[in-house]
């Protein structure tokens, strides 16, 4: 990304995801996090800037276009219930809505490809059901979840936008979910990881941009992604030692906003 804006809510975003690597997004809520991952997988109109893969600039128009195979964008939306998922159908249907063109010749779905890719899904991210036949509403929280991330994993996207996904499941599945994510990265994706979660942010991302008011204002990584300076960058404060003279500044922080 380069000088990515939007209306008043996004403003010179530059960032770049490197494949292999889970870049964090974090800040207070509602700093722009969502509305950068909603630009990137085409939601909004008039977003400003550039928007390059593998060199090539793109522009999605839709999330549609995002999710084609010449860019391939996935996004884990926040809220499984209204935006990832359809509730009253089955959790095949929900496995199978989003790579239904890898599953069909012409306007036919082959059944057969439709459940052996349901069966890996299931396998593959261990969501416990009755049967693929069975309503998505009837499994706990964190098997729709699993759901959700095992539909945009079958259209195998080379970079992964992921919106607070551990909100509200219970902490095993918080931690097969870490795994996933780096062994996805492990196998080539870049992943763009927005969290609330400090300890989320400092356990599994390589690198994490704060945002503050629609702007990044620093990156962390190495020792310096502590918990001290993801508050203070929060805050738009700077943590770093002022620089002074001896006994004036020494082992004080700055706090200049």
């Amino acid at each position: 990304m380069d000088g990515l804006g939007w209306e008043n809510r996004l403003e010179g975003i530059s960032l770049e995801v490197g494949a292999g690597e889970i870049v964090g997004l974090g800040g207070l809520d509602g700093q722009g996090q969502k509305t950068l991952l909603l630009a990137l997988f085409g939601v909004l109109r008039g977003v400003t800037g550039a928007i390059t893969v593998n060199g090539r600039a793109v522009r999605p128009g839709s999330p549609g276009q995002a999710k084609a195979r010449e860019i391939g964008v996935a996004l884990v939306p926040e809220d499984r219930k209204t935006e990832g998922l359809m509730l009253p159908m089955s959790v095949a249907d929900n496995l199978t809505i989003a790579s239904l063109g890898a599953l069909s010749f012409g306007p036919f779905i082959d059944a057969g490809k439709e459940a052996d890719a349901v069966q890996a899904g299931v396998k593959r991210l261990r969501i416990k059901t009755g049967a693929a036949s069975d309503a998505v509403s009837t499994l706990s929280g964190g098997n729709q979840q699993k759901v959700v991330i095992a539909k945009w994993l079958m259209t195998e996207p080379r970079i992964i936008l992921l919106n607070d996904p551990t909100r509200g499941i219970d902490v095993g599945t918080k931690q097969e979910l870490y795994r996933l994510m780096r062994e996805l990265a492990d196998q080539g994706a870049a992943i763009l990881f927005y969290s609330t979660d400090y300890d989320e942010l400092i356990g599994c991302c390589d690198r994490v941009a704060i945002m503050y008011d629609g702007r990044i204002v620093r990156e962390l990584a190495g020792d310096e992604l502590n918990e001290t300076n993801i508050v203070a960058s929060s805050l738009n404060i700077d943590s770093r030692p002022a620089h002074g003279s001896a006994g004036e500044g020494e082992g004080r922080e700055s706090a200049h906003v």
